[in-house]
């Protein structure tokens, strides 16, 4: 079995993925599984057929987005603003997938750029104007996440794993879209190559396996699935990676290390805006196995969370600090507006300022959909 092969098993997660995601949105397993191309795939290839037993996927049916975008004219692939390994790595992937260029909206932060080295990958490139680029987006789908040079007509195509929430991109035609409630935008990348039969290079299949293991905290956030464990594994193999435990480690290691950079880099290094309730709302995050060198600059860290607030003109700003070895977090805010908000998100105390909370980790997941709560919970009352 080569290294994109399924295990009986995968097979099977395939299967209940698609049945429960058509129970969700009250559509077909058929209609979904040509949007995944996972489950239904020829009965030759130790798949299935549709329940009908009277039909099946041709390779030119599952790769449908592949064959449209093979005539798309200066294809671009990009992650949100500010992005993190995911982007960069997905947008890698998904170029070679699809063909385009891998683009990026930012420069990598330090653990991509880790990444990046260790793994031996190119440096997506870095553009500011998408002015007369066609674009596919990964990682994210939110406006207040879009490089403001990008219109909606430009856009091709999305693969994401974040929900469709406050303020979706608004398409002006009908686009191919792949998300999908996993842990990492990598890991839908990997599963398409998979189903696909596209050979991913050592160099990605490391930069793939790097975002799954940035974006699952080394596979133990709340947002981690089976098919995030399964293409970790996978990637890993193909990119001759013994111990990603260690690759893990050494990666938030280099994340860790922010002794030089000013208080409010940190707040924006990991950072993104939302659309919670009509109110826009910031929240930064810092991922890291020494805490402690963040929480001691906690007052220098306040001023630059209520320096930025001012100055982006946004209701609420919010700072974590994540303690990736004991699974908790430190809030952190500007001022008395967003302390009652965060108290109101996590039923926690605040101690010296600031918001400790246990087993929170995940921004997608844990933080934003609390402070997401608590936000529409005021602007309601």
């Amino acid at each position: 079995m080569n290294a994109y092969s399924h295990s009986n098993q995968h097979k099977g997660l395939k299967k209940r993925s698609v049945s429960s995601l058509a129970r969700t949105f009250g559509v077909s397993a058929i209609a979904l599984a040509l949007l995944a191309g996972t489950a239904l795939v020829p009965a030759a290839a130790g798949g299935n057929t549709t329940a009908q037993g009277t039909s099946t996927l041709s390779p030119e049916v599952r790769s449908y987005l592949k064959t449209e975008l093979a005539n798309v004219d200066n294809l671009v692939w990009t992650g949100h603003l500010n992005p993190d390994t995911d982007a960069i790595g997905a947008s890698l992937i998904a170029a070679h997938i699809y063909g385009g260029t891998p683009g990026s909206a930012g420069p990598p932060n330090p653990e991509s750029r880790f990444a990046i080295d260790l793994c031996k990958a190119e440096t997506p490139e870095l553009i500011e104007d998408f002015t007369g680029k066609s674009v596919g987006i990964v990682d994210f789908n939110q406006t207040t996440q879009l490089p403001p040079s990008i219109e909606a007509d430009q856009i091709v195509a999305i693969v994401d794993h974040h929900a469709i929430a406050g303020s979706p991109v608004n398409l002006a035609h009908v686009v191919n879209l792949d998300i999908r409630p996993w842990g990492s935008t990598a890991t839908i990348l990997a599963d398409r190559a998979d189903v696909l039969g596209v050979d991913i290079p050592a160099p990605l299949a490391c930069m793939g396996m790097a975002a799954i293991l940035s974006d699952t905290l080394n596979l133990t956030s709340t947002t981690t699935t089976d098919y995030d464990r399964y293409y970790a594994g996978r990637l890993a193999e193909v990119a001759g990676i013994d111990d990603m435990n260690a690759f893990a480690e050494n990666m938030l290691l280099a994340k860790s290390d922010l002794s030089s950079m000013s208080a409010l880099d940190i707040v924006l290094l990991d950072y993104k805006d939302f659309e919670f309730g009509g109110k826009d709302v910031g929240i930064g995050v810092a991922e890291t196995l020494t805490p402690q060198d963040l929480i001691d600059r906690k007052q220098e860290l306040r001023t630059a969370i209520l320096d930025q607030k001012q100055k982006s003109n946004l209701d609420h700003l919010f700072f974590a600090i994540v303690d990736a070895r004991d699974q908790k977090s430190y809030l952190l805010w500007g001022d008395d507006i967003d302390k009652d908000i965060a108290i109101s998100a996590f039923g926690e105390d605040a101690k010296d300022d600031m918001l400790e909370v246990d087993n929170v980790v995940s921004r997608k997941n844990q933080i934003a959909p609390a402070i997401q709560s608590a936000v529409t919970k005021t602007t309601t009352h």
